[in-house]
C-alpha cells in the first residue's frame, strides 16, 4: 500500500466516513432494518480488513476496493434479513464473519414456511381400546 493510499484509508476510517458510505449502500440496497452504530462499525472493520487481504485488485486505489466491500457487506445485510436460504460467497472467509457479525447483533432472519400437508396416520387399532389401558382395575370392581 503506498503513502497516499494508507493516509486516505487512516482518514476515511477515522472520520467515520466509510459508516456513511455503508448507510448510504443499505439505504440503496433498501434494507429497512436499523443496524447500531457499533454493528456498522464492526462491518466497516470487516470491510477494510477484506480490502487489505484482497491483494488481487491491487491496481484500484483503496478508495475504490473499500467501496466494493461496503456495497458487498451492504448486499449481504439485504440477503441476510431478506431470506432464510444459506450464504455462500466468492469469499468464505468474509461470508463466515459477516454471518459471526449479524448473529453478534442479532440481525433478524425471514423465516420461510413449507406448505402445509395432509398426512393421513392410520391407527393400528381404535383408539376408543385406549381408555381403559389408564383405568385402575380395583376402582372399576
Amino acid at each position: 500500500m503506498k503513502l497516499m493510499e494508507s493516509v486516505s484509508r487512516a482518514f476515511i476510517l477515522k472520520t467515520d466516513t466509510a459508516v456513511q458510505w455503508l448507510r448510504t449502500e443499505l439505504q440503496a440496497a433498501r434494507v429497512r432494518i436499523p443496524l447500531t452504530d457499533s454493528c456498522l462499525l464492526e462491518l466497516v472493520r470487516e470491510a477494510d480488513a477484506a480490502t487489505l487481504r484482497d491483494v488481487s485488485e491491487a491496481r484500484q486505489p483503496y478508495v475504490n476496493r473499500l467501496r466494493q466491500q461496503l456495497v458487498a457487506q451492504a448486499d449481504f445485510i439485504r440477503c441476510w434479513t431478506g431470506s432464510d436460504e444459506r450464504l455462500v460467497g466468492e469469499d468464505e472467509q468474509s461470508v463466515q464473519a459477516a454471518v459471526r457479525i449479524a448473529r453478534k447483533y442479532a440481525l433478524p432472519r425471514r423465516w420461510k414456511l413449507s406448505e402445509p400437508t395432509v398426512v393421513e396416520y392410520r391407527r393400528t387399532r381404535p383408539s376408543y381400546w385406549h381408555w381403559t389401558d389408564e383405568m385402575d382395575s380395583d376402582a372399576v370392581a
